[in-house]
């Protein structure tokens, strides 16, 4: 019987260190691929708090995070890069 908890303990270990794995591959893909628009937001986020009214986010990074976002898996594809 208590061979039978300890290996069910040990499977419910695993399986939640897979889902921390996962998780954190995950946070690094998305921080990898809005990474700059993540930091321009937090950046006119904290002008805005700090006082500043004329901040705003910088159209280059969010044009470009718009195009990348529009793009489809043919066209991933097809280009051969990411």
């Amino acid at each position: 019987m208590r061979l039978g908890r300890s290996r069910r303990r040990g499977q419910s270990t695993t399986e939640y260190i897979l889902i921390v794995v996962l998780v954190a591959v995950l946070s690094i893909g998305i921080i990898t691929v809005f990474g700059n628009q993540i930091r321009d937001l937090f950046r006119v986020s904290t002008e805005r708090l700090g006082g500043d009214t004329d901040a705003t986010l910088d159209s280059g990074i969010t044009d470009s995070a718009a195009g990348n976002v529009r793009r489809g898996l043919s066209d991933i594809k097809d280009s051969g890069t990411p």
